[in-house]
């Protein structure tokens, strides 16, 4: 069995080839540093078990439909330090068969890894009871996306927003007052729980 760990921190990989060793001698462990490097391994080699940072630069949830696409019976553990409140459900819906914080025991990350390779899907107790609020809601867990909770208008914003357009600026291209465009920004702002447009910026590029 062939695990590729992708993280880019050292120490990080490290200790997960650690547990995934300790949790199966027999398992192969390669581990990857940057998003391109991991790409290039699931291309060439056959792996079986995908564990990934997707807090990585240039990580998203396109890097993980990117990998089922290179390799469509590849199983994918989301194992990072991003919000699994925001981050768990999208990555799901993206291919992911599970997603687990950092924060999580060993004990857990090892659960994780057998419920994944018995294609089954992982989440933490609090992501199901997230999904058992929304099943009880009737809502459907793979829209959970927060990039789904905005409007069209909203997006257009978001759009020149991160153009490094001015508020003005986009008040007139849209013919809109500027007091409805501060509106339009508090609203994404609130929606995507960001503080500035460089958090706004990196959210976009991880949720799209």
């Amino acid at each position: 069995m062939k695990v590729l760990v992708i993280d880019d921190h050292p120490l990080m990989r490290s200790a997960i080839k650690r547990e995934i060793k300790d949790h199966k001698p027999q398992a192969r462990v390669i581990l990857c540093a940057h998003k391109d490097e991991g790409m290039e391994a699931i291309r060439n080699q056959t792996i079986d078990l995908v564990i990934v940072e997707i807090g990585i630069p240039g990580g998203s949830m396109h890097t993980i439909r990117e990998m089922r696409a290179a390799a469509r019976g590849i199983k994918i553990l989301v194992y990072s330090s991003v919000n699994e409140a925001i981050y768990a459900l999208p990555a799901v819906a993206s291919g992911a068969h599970g997603f687990l914080s950092k924060d999580s025991s060993g004990d857990e990350l090892r659960i994780a890894i057998d419920m994944v390779l018995d294609s089954k899907t992982y989440f933490s107790k609090t992501i199901q009871e997230t999904l058992l609020s929304q099943v009880i809601a009737n809502v459907d867990a793979s829209n959970h996306n927060p990039l789904q909770t905005l409007t069209p208008r909203e997006r257009i914003v978001v759009h020149l927003l991160l153009q490094g357009k001015k508020i003005k600026t986009i008040a007139e291209m849209l013919n809109l007052k500027e007091s409805t465009v501060s509106t339009f920004k508090a609203n994404v702002f609130r929606k995507l729980q960001v503080g500035s447009l460089i958090a706004l910026s990196e959210k976009m590029a991880m949720l799209r």
